[in-house]
């Protein structure tokens, strides 16, 4: 059976070894990755009420993530929900976890006043089944992801 929770203190190595897989599939996997800043972000979610971090454990295998937080618009006072990070093991991928998550998230966020819940995507992990899933659940496509290189690091 599939738990569905937050994390607690305990689970930081699972995450730390989800977190590498996740990097090294991703579009970010150019860039070192750091375990110390990772448990920095760690502490930091663990300890504030406005973000969150829901977890899917089997058999004390970690099997995916999903990470945001609430906070107000830059130009409102009014509650706006995001994500940092959404993923799903490869093997598992196509099952209703990534869907559980998400589920979590979407009712965490609006529990709290949220007035949306805004997902960004930035991995290219999937980009057509991405964009299916997310206008399968209600979401609406705001804008792209660009990026610019620095070719000389």
């Amino acid at each position: 059976m599939i738990e569905y929770r937050e994390i607690c203190p305990s689970d930081f190595d699972l995450l730390c070894a989800l977190g590498r897989k996740m990097h090294a599939e991703s579009s970010y996997s150019a860039l070192e990755f750091s375990e110390s800043r990772l448990r920095e972000i760690f502490d930091e979610y663990l300890s504030s009420p406005n973000k969150i971090v829901f977890i899917a454990v089997r058999d004390g295998e970690l099997l995916g993530l999903y990470a945001g937080y609430v906070s107000k618009y830059y130009f409102s006072d009014e509650l706006v929900a995001n994500d940092i990070a959404w993923f799903v093991v490869k093997e598992r991928r196509g099952s209703r976890i990534g869907l559980r998550l998400l589920d979590c998230f979407e009712h965490w966020a609006l529990e709290r006043g949220a007035s949306e819940v805004r997902i960004g995507y930035s991995t290219n992990i999937n980009p057509t089944a991405f964009d299916s899933l997310m206008h399968k659940r209600g979401y609406s496509r705001v804008g792209a992801n660009y990026r610019l290189e620095n070719r000389d690091v």
